[in-house]
């Protein structure tokens, strides 16, 4: 019996460089963006739920069960308030 030899080939992809410039645009750009972000403003449960009613409203000729529902939450989540 003699013993059986296997080779291989194995190809080596070597890791493209990262272009010259880019961590520098992208620290600028975390940076800038970051600053111009504004944070968000608390909204009330009424302005929450009119915005609730907003969406029901205009689904209610296309979905008026689900408008109904929408209906329903809005006054849910307004009266936690009580």
């Amino acid at each position: 019996m003699t013993a059986a030899t296997t080779t291989f080939d194995v190809l080596h992809v070597r890791t493209p460089a990262m272009p010259r410039g880019a961590w520098l645009a992208a620290e600028l750009y975390s940076r800038i963006s970051g600053a111009l972000r504004k944070p968000a403003q608390p909204i009330s449960r009424a302005a929450e739920a009119a915005q609730v009613r907003e969406l029901a409203y205009s689904l209610m000729h296309t979905d008026p069960s689900f408008a109904a529902d929408l209906f329903g939450a809005a006054a849910r989540h307004e009266s936690l308030d009580d």
